[in-house]
């Protein structure tokens, strides 16, 4: 669970859960369909938003901040990681490994309001994506609170 109450307790915090806070937020505050991080080659990763059916990328993740997203995500999260299944791949590259995506959901807790979050992990390294879906029952309400914290956190930056 990821819970913003105050500026001041968003600074404190590590530098990748404040990624997830302020990805969750702006999300919130555009109304945004769902989040993804997108790894690539070199530790790269972009993050996205899906806003009216229409991906807009946001920005690049930090170099020393790619290795922990996933695994801060896990922490905070609830989810399920089934176990992989015994048997051989008998095509594609060599040494292949099937790795089952990691299900589950985040709850996030801004304003005295509680927002689930369906999460998936792809944990292929050093690609694979992180997506979360969100699905807004108080739209208005929820941009309104995330777009105030959101104010209130870069006021005193």
């Amino acid at each position: 669970m990821l819970t913003f109450d105050s500026p001041e307790q968003l600074r404190s915090e590590s530098d990748s859960i404040r990624f997830w806070h302020l990805a969750v937020l702006m999300a919130l505050r555009d109304k945004a369909e769902r989040i993804e991080v997108r790894f690539g080659e070199e530790a790269t990763a972009l993050l996205y938003h899906r806003v009216g059916g229409r991906d807009w990328e946001l920005a690049s993740v930090d170099e020393e901040l790619f290795p922990e997203l996933k695994p801060t995500l896990r922490a905070v999260s609830r989810l399920v990681a089934p176990e992989r299944p015994e048997g051989q791949i008998t095509f594609g590259m060599p040494d292949a490994r099937l790795e089952p995506q990691e299900n589950g959901w985040l709850t996030y807790q801004l304003g005295g309001h509680l927002f689930d979050l369906l999460v998936r992990i792809d944990p292929r390294e050093p690609f694979g994506g992180i997506t979360l879906t969100i699905e807004h029952s108080e739209e208005q309400e929820a941009a309104g609170l995330a777009a105030e914290a959101l104010s209130d956190y870069y006021a005193d930056a």
